[in-house]
């Protein structure tokens, strides 16, 4: 068979196959997406049929608790005004307000008054038969300790629907104590109020007082005839039981609409693909000699570059053009192979020279990190203990507590500090938790506003509303500080910085260039920070190169190498990527992305067990820094912990065995002379009833991770929240206190 030949046949098959797919996929597609939109529809309308009734039941609502909130209401029921139910319900109130029944009961629950309205003329009072049950809904009422408390349900009489609120009598300036009794108004939702909303939803509607056939449905849509369809929606009592079905007619033209609309695509797809098959025959007679003019180029420009420069040839098909086409390319690719090689393996032998270099760097660095954070956080903790002491003591209007405030900002941003050396030598991981990424930048902003940037101007723009993500605040801020402080040297002190807040959703859809790396990325949502300067920007050689360890263009005493490349490890450890976009004359941009979270509604708290006992809670504190026991042990007993210090392990242990008190929970530090924490928690573990152990340290990573799991209730880091502190203590203590699961 010619190559003409077979290459008609393959795309008249193509062109076939495909449009019969689509017109397929067209057919299934609008059929779904109409019967998605007829139930959509259903669905909201039957929500706004239930909306316009709940008007009325909140209507009734308010008006019944306008009433039971009088002075005069109140009097009644204490029997002081006798004459309250016939001063404000008469025929005419009542009609106009649209209630049919009024009842009244007392604090214990006896019936003091009833008014039936009988006709728009004539008033009685309700039958013994019909008051037992609204006496039972306001007994309800009346038995809760809530006086605001108000019971609204809806109930079937006779076949007819009604409306029914209780609300309890009570004094409109008191907000706690007993209800003084309980008022009781009634709504018949007759076929006039059927009518009536009808009219309001411009649809019909009727009421069915029949079991629902759909059970544990909301709404349910039947066939009516040829012009409407019935929507039954539920209506259930205050107990959630189904008391009537409010059926709407609901127009059947939107199904008519998509099988036309289904009709006319699946025509639309019959004729493209028809125009197609005759598009592709013509292009195809039009490039067959175009592969052969295209092999003899490329033969020609082997022969001119040589066999090593020269790119292969390309292959279409699998004809003779092809395998002739193959064969040069096996050539070719034999003769470039060696020349590969020999360079592949002088770049592989110099990678592994810098590897080395880098990995003894950094190893240098995490040996210098781990060494000085246990006694900087330390440092740390005691200066963190004694400003909130003195916080503590002042009033929040005294001049010095902002001040101190910005102190406490001033230790954080110093354990960032620690905690960036210890990403980058041990790869401490972050500690997560979800915050606003325009509160982080707003805080980051005035943190190097203090001078960090010298005289620049900071803008921020933010592009999305829904900027939540889940992260290390410290972390990210140290990030952000750094790519600040690096754009006010590339301006000198002086100029404009912006910091943008944006989305991206991967795969980018836009046109928008992205890092080339980042394909390894997650797809979905995330937010980007963009940190912006117009400064004279990075030729490219600087810019392969500035997440590199140790590599700065700084002066001698400015700059170390290591900003950027911890900002990649964290950025890498939050899930996401820092990207660099720099123009010689123009500017720099580094681009953080960051995978968004979604807001989630707040779950209700989880109600907190009772208090072991009402005694103070005793605490025994372990901690070889003379300045962090006495601030902290300050601090903890501010807030209700008798506190019995120690210097180490061996003196805590010896209060332990020697002392007859009894200790609620230990708070040791990790690193200690002669007794560590972890031989500590090993010796308390031992005891007949031991204590639970929380661990509090400077440096966890110096510790096995599994034991220390295994030995403490819970673990912090220096320097920690005092509030943290103490809620962690407390719920450690509470833990501990709860009896086995099955006892």
């Amino acid at each position: 068979m010619k190559l003409q030949h077979k290459a008609w046949g393959l795309i008249l098959l193509a062109v076939a196959v495909c449009a019969g797919g689509a017109l397929v996929g067209v057919r299934t597609i609008v059929q779904d997406s109409f019967s998605r939109l007829e139930t959509e529809h259903a669905e909201r309308e039957g929500e706004r049929a239930k909306r316009v009734l709940n008007q009325q039941v909140q209507g009734l609502s308010a008006t019944t608790q306008d009433y039971a909130y009088w002075d005069d209401a109140v009097e009644f029921v204490r029997g002081q005004r006798p004459s309250f139910l016939t001063e404000n319900f008469d025929t005419d109130n009542m009609g106009y307000l649209r209630i049919s029944d009024v009842l009244v009961i007392d604090r214990q629950g006896r019936v003091l008054s009833t008014v039936k309205r009988e006709s728009a003329e004539r008033l009685s009072r309700m039958t013994d038969e019909r008051i037992a049950p609204l006496r039972e809904l306001a007994l309800q009422v009346l038995s809760g300790k809530d006086p605001k408390a108000v019971l609204q349900t809806l109930r079937v009489v006779e076949g007819e629907l009604e409306i029914v609120i209780a609300a309890a009598v009570r004094q409109p300036d008191v907000e706690e104590g007993a209800a003084q009794g309980v008022m009781v108004m009634v709504r018949r939702f007759d076929q006039a109020e059927v009518d009536s909303l009808a009219d309001v939803l411009m649809m019909p509607a009727r009421l069915s007082f029949e079991l629902p056939a759909h059970s544990g449905e909301q709404f349910h849509v039947q066939r009516a005839n040829a012009d409407l369809d019935d929507l039954h929606a539920v209506l259930q009592d205050h107990e959630g039981r189904p008391v009537a079905e409010l059926i709407l007619g609901l127009d059947r033209r939107l199904q008519e609409q998509g099988e036309a609309l289904n009709w006319q695509g699946m025509m639309m797809v019959a004729i493209t693909s028809l125009m197609a098959s005759l598009l592709l025959v013509l292009i195809l007679d039009h490039f067959l000699l175009k592969r052969l003019q295209r092999l003899y180029s490329d033969i020609g420009v082997i022969t001119r570059d040589g066999p090593t420069a020269a790119p292969p040839v390309l292959v279409q098909g699998n004809d003779e053009i092809s395998s002739l086409a193959r064969g040069v390319n096996g050539l070719l690719q034999r003769v470039q192979s060696d020349a590969q090689q020999q360079r592949l393996s002088f770049e592989r032998q110099e990678s592994i020279q810098a590897q080395l270099m880098q990995s003894q760097k950094s190893e240098a660095l995490g040996r210098l990190a781990g060494g000085i954070a246990h006694d900087i956080n330390n440092s740390l903790a005691a200066v963190t203990g004694w400003v909130r002491l003195t916080m503590e003591d002042l009033e929040e209007k005294h001049p010095g507590h902002e001040s101190l405030g910005q102190a406490l900002k001033a230790t954080k941003y110093a354990d960032g500090l620690i905690r960036q050396l210890l990403a980058f030598g041990r790869k401490t991981a972050p500690k997560l938790q979800r915050l606003h990424l325009r509160t982080l930048v707003e805080d980051t902003r005035r943190l190097v506003s203090a001078g960090l940037t010298r005289e620049c101007d900071i803008a921020t723009i933010q592009r999305v509303e829904q900027d939540l993500v889940e992260g290390d605040p410290t972390q990210l801020q140290q990030v952000l500080v750094n790519l600040l402080i690096n754009a006010a040297d590339a301006l000198e002190g002086k100029g404009r910085i912006e910091i943008t807040i944006d989305e991206v959703i991967l795969p980018a859809a836009s046109a928008r260039s992205l890092p080339a790396d980042m394909a390894k990325l997650v797809r979905g949502r995330f937010l980007t920070i963009e940190v912006r300067d117009f400064g004279p920007g990075m030729p490219p050689e600087v810019a392969d190169r500035v997440f590199e360890p140790f590599f700065t263009t700084k002066g001698v005493g400015r700059g170390t190498g290591l900003g950027l490349s911890v900002a990649q490890g964290i950025t890498a450890h939050h899930g996401g990527h820092i990207g660099l976009n720099s123009v010689v004359g123009e500017g720099t941009t580094f681009s953080l992305y960051l995978p968004a979270c979604e807001d989630a509604e707040s779950a209700p708290a989880p109600a907190k067990d009772p208090s072991p006992d009402k005694r103070r809670r005793e605490l025994l504190f372990v901690d070889d820094d003379q300045l962090v026991r006495q601030s902290w042990s300050t601090l903890l007993e501010r807030k209700g912990w008798n506190v019995t210090r120690a210097r180490d392990g061996e003196e805590a242990w010896s209060y332990l065995v020697q002392s007859t008190q009894r200790w609620d929970v230990v708070l040791t530090d990790l690193s200690m002379p002669r007794l560590d924490g972890l031989g500590l928690g090993q010796r308390i573990r031992s005891m007949g009833q031991p204590p639970p152990v929380v661990l509090l340290s400077g440096n966890l990573d110096e510790a096995d991770g599994d034991v220390v799991e295994t030995l403490f209730a819970a673990v912090l880091s220096k320097p920690v929240e005092a509030s943290e502190l103490d809620a962690v203590l407390d719920r450690v203590v509470r833990q501990a206190a709860r009896p086995p699961a099955g006892t």
